[in-house]
């Protein structure tokens, strides 16, 4: 009998934790999530698994919404294969709902280990345990995007990727 790729899933999301949080020289000598570690060391990011088969990204929300916590990470479990040229549309799929559904102060970004997306050769998405979904607040987001173009965070970065960041 297989084991479930679910079994510790909270260890195998902080060991990517701890990569996110790393600085690295692709990311202009800053860590690819600069922002995640605080709130890590703050306990203050959810993390949960999301099976869309039980509940809905609104029940799972509405979970987060009435935390003590300030954005979530939900491991979406599935035994679909989640495609790199899908990410995207899903992404943009949760936020369309999230905002029809009342929750338009957060927005979602989607980590998929299937998604190619490189920086100078690196690519962290790859190496994320699970599929998972972030969600933050749409302002912190925004602020922290703003402080990251003062930085030399983005140097490295293709251009296709910038602008899916929206990095001028």
């Amino acid at each position: 009998m297989s084991k479930c790729p679910y079994t510790n899933f909270k260890t195998k999301v902080m060991d990517w934790v701890k990569i996110l949080r790393t600085p690295r020289e692709e990311y202009g000598g800053m860590a690819p999530c600069p922002f995640v570690g605080a709130e890590v060391d703050k306990n203050k990011l959810m993390i949960e698994i999301f099976n869309p088969e039980k509940n809905s990204i609104i029940d799972m929300m509405n979970k987060f919404v009435n935390s003590d916590y300030d954005s979530a990470l939900f491991i979406q479990k599935t035994n679909e294969l989640l495609l790199s040229k899908d990410t995207y549309k899903y992404q943009n799929f949760i936020n369309r709902l999230l905002k029809k559904s009342g929750f338009e102060k957060y927005k979602c970004i989607c980590f998929n280990p299937n998604d190619t997306t490189e920086v100078d050769g690196f690519n962290i998405r790859s190496k994320s345990p699970y599929f998972l979904i972030n969600v933050a607040d749409r302002k912190i987001l925004s602020k922290a995007h703003k402080s990251l173009l003062r930085t030399k965070y983005f140097d490295n970065m293709g251009d296709k990727y910038k602008k899916y960041l929206k990095v001028d």
